[in-house]
């Protein structure tokens, strides 16, 4: 299991954690541990491991007290899918934001934050897992 960790700027307003590279059964304590520090139930974090076992899947969780999210992201059947699994979760990490701060979604604010997101998503986990 690989983690990495987002400061969004200006003055780290929100973090995020991406979790990839795991294995649901080896990971599974610490994934369960991750999740429930954002306050999923221990019930619903096993069936997250469920969906996360299998290939193209994602998970986002936002903590709104801690400005934080966590994104899970599962084995992927290739790298174009690795990526879009990635964006697709970072997007809701954009919206968490967005709805936080109380910006607008329509605006250009928005699609630079997610590019942001994406950035920072490619240098730090640089070669997909899939």
């Amino acid at each position: 299991m690989e983690t990495k960790y987002i400061n969004v700027p200006p003055n780290n307003r929100w973090g995020v954690i991406v979790v990839y590279n795991f294995d649901t059964n080896r990971d599974a304590v610490e994934l369960i541990a991750i999740m429930r520090s954002f306050g999923m139930s221990l019930f619903n974090a096993k069936k997250a491991l469920d969906v996360l076992s299998d290939y193209n899947t994602g998970m986002a969780l936002s903590l709104d007290d801690l400005r934080m999210s966590a994104i899970f992201i599962g084995k992927a059947t290739s790298a174009e899918q690795f990526w879009d699994s990635v964006n697709h979760e970072l997007y809701h990490v954009n919206t968490s934001i967005i709805d936080y701060y109380n910006e607008p979604y329509n605006e250009e604010g928005a699609a630079y934050l997610q590019g942001w997101l994406m950035q920072q998503a490619v240098l730090l986990l640089g070669e997909p897992c899939y």
